[in-house]
């Protein structure tokens, strides 16, 4: 789920940065945990905190991502290029 749901979001979220994302989805678990969420989604990890330097990067990362200039799946992101050219 992580990996096809929320690659692209959590890539911005962490800035792709192992050790942002490690600690992300730990606080995100715990944040499910303590509220009876079934799954991470967008909607829960939006009420988790970063560190700093990681939410800071966040806005460029997901405005490059949404011009498709960036994307962690990048065969998704060739074919989206193809059909929009």
């Amino acid at each position: 789920m992580l990996a096809e749901d929320l690659s692209d979001y959590l890539f911005a979220r962490s800035t792709g940065h192992f050790a942002s994302l490690m600690s992300l989805i730990n606080r995100g678990c715990l944040r499910a945990i303590r509220s009876g969420h079934e799954r991470l989604d967008e909607e829960l990890m939006n009420q988790v905190k970063n560190d700093a330097a990681a939410e800071e990067a966040r806005k460029e990362l997901e405005a490059e991502i949404k011009a498709g200039l960036k994307t962690t799946r990048p065969n998704q992101g060739r074919r989206q290029r193809r059909k929009s050219a």
